[in-house]
């Protein structure tokens, strides 16, 4: 691969190129004749554009190559490029961190010398050198400690402390960037475990030097920028290990620093590490010291507030979450200590006062979100047993929650809408997800407060319904949404509020639309209340009614149509008096012909569940009046000439009839009847199916090649399927002989997702059982055939067709012993044999799950028996090729399982296959020896029932036959 040369001098190009070619033939073998001045023009070459790609990759072969350990110096020179400089640290780097093998061990000493020279020669220049040479040396200590190199921080502090060379401020910052950077190496760098053990015990040691001098270099007097570099260095080496007891001195000089406008931001990430410490409940007494400390933030914030200063409020409480957050427990256990209860109150209310922060989430403020975790993890904690002290602790924070209700009440309100109608598409989306974490926090709060906190919205209600003229709908809407919030934790017993607001909905005006739309939720969320009080009906059905009136608005169609479904799905004992009433404003909505699909959908699951509840004649006289227009309709479709939008209306109407037919039943479980007598008359939906059979067929004719349409039938069917049951048997016959018709000319997923379900359904019905036997015979050499075409390009349906095997072997394997299906035995062994060797993991898993079911079904199906015992060698052929890296890594895991059940069911093949397989050389792959090929042998015949060792013993397995076994990359990739 060569590349057009641009500004280089054509003796520079032609050497480059010579370079480059001999680079990609010999990567790790480069030339000695590679030179500085080569290199520097080609990284000046990279970063002036063109080929970049290329130079890239010639560049990062260059930059491992022996040769990098002289050539990166001479690209240190300070007359050189930045870029030139930076490429030849990287180098340095690269080399020292992933090349230390490369090093005499006479040169350790002389390699870091010269490294410390030569960052101290460049200090004073691009800080972005000096961080990448800090980093180099980081790495020499973590090779060169404790063996080589014992003690090497007070040794560095010493040395640095005498140079006289650069002045005492450069001195201290590169000396504070070296141990900055040495505990961001340690934790970065690929070391062994007990190397990574030896390391953090003498980087411990250090601590006793590091923080002495972080703490004389925070005092009063040093320069801002020592100052940040060493509350870097401070943050930096939390890390590594408790501090807080040491440093305690530290942390309260990083408050001092906090009123340092150039130090601020540094201060606040400092502090806010050192909050997140996961260790900080072991130190109580030394976090008790910090409390007033945090707590004396207030005034910063509630300055910061006043003036608009949303970037200091926002860092200002970052520090107030890290200490609220990750001390909940202690700040529980301190709220009943007297000495520092009232103390703790007031933090928590000043975690409240940075909830409340004014303005409209996200643009007025984009921080009051981050404070609701910490209201969770507080009720959670007041909640905890035992029991006297969660009492205690409620009393206590009641008044607290209560405040915290009363602040989100106002902070989940919608601006006014011209305002609002400003905002951008993001922001409406991130204040949906804004309001959404309101409600889950008003749900955590319920759970302290319950009746005081219903209390209160009922009575914000009630005032609301008494002042109309002078309450905004903003706040009502509030309301409604927070009741909603709540609605799944409220007892069903609950007698006293939820009937107060339930009872002043009527006497509320409805005159904006997401006053109406929440209104129309909450009702729905309120449904599996209302079926235990269902006198509320008369309150409540009257509103969803008006509410489907408004269709023009998509928000409230949408909020109508699912309250509706709710109410009736949840009151199905009690709605029969209120059916005509709903089934007449169902009709005039579709008639109106507003409806998306959705709210057709929801609308007719709605008309469904009605309908369950009536008798058959006036079920069959609605669905007449409702559902002819429709069938004209699909009627017609399927006369045009396909297109894009007819296969929309198509799928739409289908879309509307399956949500029926799943939701009307009429032999739906009553709540007062035990034992039901199983109706005389036929169900309506195998009535509505029969009259369908035409239209189907019709639309088959100028479909049938349609995935979309075939799809969107098989679901119709497959929730009809679902309500019919054992009545779905009149309509088996001709649905299989659809599903054949279909299936033969567009083999889909969606038919054999249908045909299994009607398998399973129906075949212990001794009159059916010819008929689901005949569909998967028809079924199974279609799919057969298909692996004769090239089955890489139909997956997903070998996929389904293997889902479907192994259910009909879980579910019936008599099936499979029937004179078609035997026939077809072999072939459908050897076609899952092909299958694993598909591209993508889900096929392959849902052939393994088959090849296992049918491994399985040997212990009771003799043909299946003698068929693996004549051909399981090559089966397990298989599984051993794809284990040894025929097959993706990820899959091993389900590749495996199959040892597992031919070991558990063929114990006495299993042995004999292994070795005859194992024994040839090279197999399954060169990199595995004779030894390792016994081992696993021997370990896999000794497991039958452990899944987890037999898949962990072949992981192993497959890494050694990858030649990965033991590599940084398979530690860091794993399995997927």
């Amino acid at each position: 691969m060569i590349f057009h040369p641009y500004d280089f001098p054509t003796a520079v190009w032609l050497y480059f190129r010579y370079c480059w070619r001999y680079c990609l033939l010999k990567s790790d073998e480069m030339t000695s004749e590679l030179s500085a001045s080569c290199i520097e023009q080609a990284v000046n070459q990279f970063y002036s554009g063109g080929q970049q790609q290329q130079i890239e990759q010639w560049l990062t072969l260059t930059q491992i190559s022996p040769q990098a350990w002289g050539f990166c110096w001479d690209l240190l020179s300070p007359e050189k490029t930045v870029e030139v400089r930076f490429y030849g640290a990287n180098t340095l780097y690269a080399k020292i961190s992933r090349y230390w093998s490369e090093v005499p061990h006479d040169q350790y000493d002389n390699l870091r010398t010269r490294l410390l020279q030569k960052i101290m020669e460049l200090c004073s220049g691009d800080k972005i050198i000096t961080t990448r040479l800090c980093v180099s040396l980081a790495a020499l200590i973590l090779h060169m400690t404790p063996e080589d190199w014992p003690d090497p921080v007070p040794q560095l502090i010493s040395t640095f402390q005498s140079l006289q060379t650069v002045t005492e401020e450069q001195r201290c910052q590169v000396l504070l960037e070296i141990l900055r950077v040495l505990p961001e190496e340690y934790f970065s760098a690929n070391l062994s475990q007990s190397r990574r053990l030896v390391l953090n015990g003498e980087l411990n040691k250090s601590l006793s030097h590091v923080l002495p001098l972080l703490r004389s270099l925070l005092l009063p007097g040093a320069p801002t920028d020592v100052k940040r570099a060493a509350l870097q260095c401070f943050s930096s080496w939390l890390d590594l290990g408790s501090v807080f007891s040491e440093a305690e001195d530290i942390i309260l000089l990083t408050f001092q620093c906090l009123q340092n406008q150039d130090l601020f931001d540094t201060a606040v990430e400092t502090l806010v590490n050192v909050f997140s410490h996961p260790s900080n409940e072991r130190y109580h007494n030394t976090m008790k010291k910090y409390l007033p400390c945090v707590l004396g933030l207030q005034d910063s914030f509630m300055k910061a507030r006043d003036s608009l200063d949303m970037d200091v409020c926002q860092r200002v409480g970052q520090i107030i979450i890290s200490f609220a957050e990750n001390n909940v427990t202690l700040l529980l256990q301190w709220a009943v200590d007297p000495e520092v209860r009232e103390t703790t109150i007031n933090f928590i209310n000043l975690v409240l006062t940075c909830t409340s922060i004014p303005g409209h989430f996200p643009v007025d403020e984009n921080f009051s979100n981050m404070f609701f975790t910490f209201w969770y993890l507080l009720q959670d904690g007041i909640q905890d047993p035992p029991v006297e002290r969660s009492k205690v602790l409620h009393q206590m924070f009641c008044p607290i929650f209560l405040s915290l209700i009363q602040t989100l009440l106002i902070k989940v309100q919608y601006p006014e809408e011209e305002e609002y109608n400003s905002w951008t598409k993001d922001d409406k989306e991130e204040f949906r997800c804004y309001r959404q974490d309101i409600g889950d926090t008003m749900m955590y709060s319920y759970s302290i407060l319950r009746e005081p906190l219903l209390g209160f919205m009922c009575n914000t209600l009630n005032s609301g319904a008494e002042n109309p003229k002078e309450t905004q709908w903003q706040l009502i809407e509030a309301v409604f949404f927070l009741f909603t919030s709540v609605a799944e934790n409220v007892d069903l017993e609950e007698e006293v509020h939820i009937p107060s607001m339930l009872s002043v909905l009527p006497k509320l005006p409805y005159n904006n639309v997401k006053y109406i739309s929440a209104a129309l939720k909450m009702i729905g969320s309120y449904s599996e209340w209302i079926n235990c009080h269902p006198g509320y009906l008369n309150c409540v059905i009257p509103l969803i009614l008006q509410g489907l009136q408004g269709l023009q608005n998509s928000e409230i169609a949408e909020s109508a149509t699912m309250s509706l479904k709710d109410v009736t799905g949840e009151n199905l004992d009690h709605i029969q008096p209120h059916a005509p009433q709903i089934l007449g404003a169902c009709q005039h909505a579709f008639q109106s012909g507003l409806l998306k699909t959705r709210d057709s959908m929801r609308l007719m699951h709605s008309v469904g569940q009605v309908l369950s509840v009536m008798k058959y004649d006036d079920i069959m006289q609605y669905l007449t009046s409702l559902l002819s227009p429709l069938l004209q309709e699909l009627q017609n479709l399927i006369t045009r000439e396909p297109s894009t939008p007819v296969k929309a209306a198509i799928l739409s109407r289908l879309s509307i009839l399956g949500s029926l037919f799943s939701s009307l039943d009429t032999e739906r479980d009553k709540e007062d009847v035990k034992v039901k007598p199983r109706s005389t008359e036929p169900k309506p939906v195998a009535v509505l199916l029969q009259q369908l059979a035409p239209i189907i067929q019709g639309l088959l004719a100028n479909w049938i090649t349609d995935p979309g349409v075939i799809e969107g039938i098989c679901a119709m069917f497959k929730h009809a399927l679902k309500t019919l049951l054992d009545d779905f048997g009149l309509l088996s016959k001709d649905v299989a002989e659809m599903l054949v018709q279909m299936y033969q000319v567009n083999p889909s997923p969606a038919i054999l997702d249908l045909s299994k379900q009607l398998i399973i359904m129906h075949h212990e019905d001794s009159q059916l059982s010819p008929v689901v036997v005949t569909l998967l015979g028809s079924l199974s050499t279609i799919t057969l055939e298909l692996f004769t075409k090239g089955p890489q390009n139909y997956t997903d349906v070998i996929e389904a067709f293997m889902n479907l095997l192994s259910q009909v072997l879980k579910k019936s394997k008599a099936i499979l012993t029937t004179e078609q299906c035997v026939v077809q035995m072999k072939s459908l062994f050897h076609s899952a044999l092909q299958a694993l060797s598909l591209p993508e993991h889900q096929t392959v898993k849902a052939t393994c799950s088959f090849l296992g079911e049918f491994l399985s079904a040997g212990e009771t199906t003799p043909v299946i028996k003698a068929l693996v015992q004549e051909e399981g060698s090559l089966l397990l052929d298989k599984i051993l090729r794809a284990v040894g890296g025929e097959s993706a890594r990820g899959l091993v895991e389900n590749l495996s399982d199959i040892f597992l059940m031919l070991n558990k069911h063929y114990p006495e093949n299993m042995p004999v296959w292994m070795n005859q397989l194992l024994k040839q050389e090279g197999y399954p792959s060169p990199k595995v020896t004779k030894a390792d090929k016994d081992i696993f042998i021997k370990a896999v015949l000794r497991e039958k029932i452990n899944k987890r060792k037999i898949r962990e013993v072949s992981k192993e397995f497959s890494l050694k036959c990858r030649g990965m076994f033991g590599t940084e990359y398979a530690a860091n990739t794993g399995f997927p």
